[in-house]
């Protein structure tokens, strides 16, 4: 806004309002004077500057986003701790802590006694340790066990939520008013769930006052059945009660998104050097690597909405890696043609052979 307002530009400008007679060459006390003067100026604008772009959502910074983000009842999602659950061989207490790589667990609650199943908190925030099972190390002493292990994940951890994420929900909520048990009300309550990474919503899908909320992981996969109780709890724990955050006469059903496989099908051909052994995990990495963004991109959508797997652009993502010459003949699912999904369906990897 004040790029002109330069050291130079505003020097030159003091300069010529010298009157007559006065020397202002370089190195005279005039101009030694008006020099700190532009000097100083130059700060000035610059912070102007700085401030005038922290006030207006689109230029600023994250830590005045934030700020200007709640005038609009918006918060940032801070880092949130993964959950697991663990099963052991003998009644594990409450509070006994694991390890597993870099990451330490506190058991939290117990799942189910009977079977030594019980819910764990990962103690460092984030994303590091989601989707990481196997046999834990025990840090604290506990009589008879032999086995810990996490056998699954049940709700993902999260980093803050960033800048541009942060932005793209300030500007959704001038376009979509979020009110009375409309559809965007029901996004905004499930997505701010923590290990929800979005969610479609469904009205009226079974008959007046039924609602379907189908709900995505954050790390844009199923969702554990866990997790999918809390969103149920937190929507409607009796159905038509208004307990929770749906509205009275309501009948809230929440599911997970459906993961497909997607089997993968095609003649490659290779470099000299290289063959399908040597490739294999590479190219599985690239389909990988591509269905993860369709299933990223499935919570924009709505019931109306269905994700396609393009051949074309899956054999484009196969031709990136080093060794690959060409494509061609590929199939998904037995079919020579993209393949379409269902509104409440992603895709994911599966079997990756050649022919």
């Amino acid at each position: 806004m004040y790029e002109d307002k330069t050291y130079s530009s505003l020097l030159q400008d003091a300069l010529s309002d010298v009157g007559g007679g006065v020397q202002t060459g370089e190195g005279y006390l005039v101009y030694n004077a008006l020099s700190a003067l532009a000097y100083e100026l130059e700060k000035l604008y610059i912070q102007m500057d700085y401030i005038t772009r922290q006030g207006h959502a689109d230029t600023a910074d994250l830590e005045e986003l934030i700020e200007i983000a709640k005038d609009r009842g918006i918060y940032q999602k801070k880092a949130s701790n993964a959950y697991v659950s663990v099963k052991g061989n003998v009644p594990i207490p409450i509070g006994t802590r694991f390890s597993l790589k870099s990451f330490n667990y506190r058991i939290v609650e117990a799942i189910n006694d009977n079977v030594y199943t019980y819910k764990a908190m990962c103690e460092e925030a984030g994303s590091g340790p989601n989707n990481l099972t196997g046999e834990m190390i025990a840090i604290n002493h506990v009589d008879g066990l032999e086995k810990a292990e996490i056998t699954e994940v049940l709700v993902n951890g999260e980093e803050d939520e960033t800048r541009d994420a942060l932005y793209e929900r300030y500007l959704a909520s001038f376009t979509s008013e979020s009110f009375g048990g409309n559809i965007a009300q029901y996004k905004q309550y499930v997505n701010a769930i923590d290990g929800v990474g979005g969610c479609k919503v469904q009205p009226v899908w079974n008959g007046a006052g039924t609602v379907k909320v189908v709900a995505i992981s954050s790390e844009s996969g199923a969702c554990s059945e866990y997790l999918i109780k809390q969103i149920q709890d937190a929507a409607c724990p009796e159905q038509g009660t208004g307990y929770g955050f749906a509205p009275i006469d309501h009948d809230v059903t929440v599911e997970s998104v459906e993961a497909v496989k997607v089997n993968v099908m095609a003649k490659i051909s290779y470099m000299s050097g290289y063959n399908w052994s040597s490739l294999k995990d590479a190219v599985t990495a690239k389909i990988s690597g591509y269905l993860k963004t369709l299933a990223s991109e499935w919570a924009d959508g709505d019931p109306s909405t269905k994700t396609t797997v393009y051949i074309a652009k899956l054999q484009a993502a196969v031709l990136d890696v080093p060794g690959v010459v060409d494509i061609t003949e590929t199939q998904l699912n037995g079919a020579a043609s993209n393949l379409i999904l269902n509104w409440n369906q992603i895709p994911v990897v599966g079997e990756v052979s050649t022919a």
